[in-house]
């Protein structure tokens, strides 16, 4: 193995471990949330109140820096490593400046919001989300602070940080809920929440003051980079809306269904995210700096071949993951929240969703690296005008769900799936017709991966139906057997199947040239 391909293999799978690391951490988190509050009215409000300032960033501010500061600021260290500084100082100072702006505008009208997007949830429920939004809307200062130095850091090639900082912020709401026990608050659970993206910013940070790298406070606004952001930024914002227009509009449609279904959603779409996103971000975020080096420098063919290998990396990884989270959500659900507070019934519920989200879950493994794609290439309107489809079929298809079929959470979760598979589907459509060299791939690869990812589904599925329940043993530790068969079963199958056809090879792997 070359040693580029080797470095790059390292990296990514460093990526991944660090990933999967500050995911478990808040899977963990969740779990304990879960037993801790349950379907109740605080779980509710908190539910309403901590979707809101990550959605509104989301919609703002993070595809703006994902889109718009890396592919600039690694145009900008081209020319000179003092134009990419004067760039980065610039940049941080307005996003953080305007989403301190944003908090205290939030702040003043959180009744407003909360009665927006979760119309229909109690009285009670919403005078406590209202409270709880006011004390989390800062958090959107240190998300633009976080999100801007995981920028910087990527582009100078250090993957490994950003990809694990996650694990701290959750370790500390972890450490908050052990130690509280009993005197548990909400209130204080907000703050929290606040405080953990303040270490998240604090701990990237650190090694760019240590590296004289850390940008500082500047008022400069009128650099040519940070201009041509803000001209592109409308853009490549409108073109990430699908994320948190869904979360949004998941929110106000199952509000009207009940606060149990309001909390259910929240749960399973925690739990969807955290399982998607440990196999796909890793190579999502390892190839986007890279794709944006590659544009910049007009090299078509390495470009071409970066995508083409993410995207067979992210489908190789995500299919074993889908079957399992389809075939396993009741087992996975039990084994993580059935416990204290956390019913059977809200379990069932939770299954039902998570089963219908994996559905979607290779079209968002696509998507991640499409939109990446596109935005490192320059091309801000494709992504665009594919997310207003998508949001615009979300939103009818909740309401042909929920108001005319009656489907209640199963409608909610499936607008979601349908959603992600139109863009996803869209993308590549596109992909196809500006990017046409990066499906020059051979057919035969395709084929394999598609029946590999079918027998390890099937097989899956099988398993589940008929390897029973261990009796006679703790409840979690028979759920973790089965979960642990089933998953092995599967998993093995489709690793046989892939290596026997062989599919999988070391050209697969980032080579030198697309780092």
């Amino acid at each position: 193995m070359k040693k580029g391909v080797k470095r790059s293999y390292v990296t990514i799978s460093l990526m991944i471990a660090a990933t999967l690391l500050s995911k478990a951490l808040g899977m963990v988190r969740g779990m304990m949330l879960a037993w801790t509050m349950g379907d109740s009215t605080e779980a509710v409000a908190f539910a309403a109140a901590s979707k809101i300032p990550c959605a509104i960033f989301d919609l703002l501010f993070s595809a703006a820096i994902l889109g718009c500061f890396i592919p600039i600021f690694n145009e900008a260290r081209a020319k000179s490593e003092k134009a990419s500084y004067e760039y980065s100082c610039a940049f941080l100072s307005a996003v953080m400046i305007i989403c301190a702006l944003f908090s205290v505008i939030g702040m003043i009208f959180a009744p407003q919001i909360i009665a927006l997007v979760a119309p229909g949830i109690s009285i009670e429920g919403a005078s406590l989300a209202v409270s709880l939004l006011r004390i989390m809307f800062p958090m959107m200062i240190f998300t633009a602070g976080a999100y801007t130095l995981t920028g910087i850091l990527q582009s100078f090639g250090k993957f490994i940080l950003p990809a694990a900082i996650s694990a701290l912020s959750n370790a500390a709401i972890i450490a908050y809920l052990i130690i509280a026990g009993e005197r548990f608050s909400v209130f204080t659970l907000s703050a929290v929440f606040v405080f953990s993206w303040f270490l998240q910013f604090l701990t990237l940070a650190l090694p760019l003051i240590f590296s004289k790298q850390m940008p500082h406070p500047s008022l400069k606004f009128k650099n040519e980079y940070l201009l041509r952001s803000a001209k592109t930024a409308p853009q490549i914002m409108a073109g990430s809306w699908l994320a948190p227009a869904t979360v949004l509009i998941a929110s106000f449609f199952s509000s009207f269904v009940s606060d149990g279904t309001f909390v259910a959603y929240d749960y399973s779409v925690g739990l969807y995210t955290i399982i998607a996103g440990i196999a796909v971000y890793g190579v999502g975020n390892f190839v986007f700096p890279s794709l944006s080096r590659l544009a910049a420098e007009k090299d078509e063919k390495g470009f071409a071949e970066s995508t083409s290998k993410a995207v067979f990396s992210i489908m190789l990884t995500i299919l074993p993951v889908f079957a399992a989270t389809f075939a396993l959500s009741y087992e996975g659900i039990a084994l993580l929240y059935l416990r204290d507070n956390f019913t059977e019934e809200l379990a069932r519920t939770c299954a039902l969703s998570l089963r219908t989200l994996a559905i979607s879950m290779p079209a968002y493994a696509l998507s991640e690296i499409f939109y990446r794609t596109f935005y490192a290439a320059g091309k801000v309107r494709i992504p665009m005008y594919a997310t207003f489809a998508s949001i615009l079929v979300c939103i009818i298809s909740n309401i042909v769900f929920l108001f005319v079929f009656d489907a209640g959470l199963f409608g909610i979760s499936l607008s979601y799936t349908i959603a992600q598979i139109i863009y996803a589907v869209s993308m590549m459509l596109m992909g196809k017709k500006y990017f046409p060299k990066i499906f020059t791939f051979k057919s035969k690869r395709a084929l394999h991966i598609t029946v590999g990812g079918a027998v390890c589904f099937a097989s899956m599925i099988l398993g589940e139906k008929i390897i029973p329940i261990f009796s006679g043993i703790n409840a979690s530790l028979a759920n973790f057997l089965k979960i642990a068969i089933v998953f092995i079963l599967g998993l093995v199958i489709y690793l046989l199947y892939i290596f026997i056809t062989r599919t999988l090879s070391a050209k697969d792997v980032f080579s030198k040239r697309g780092e």
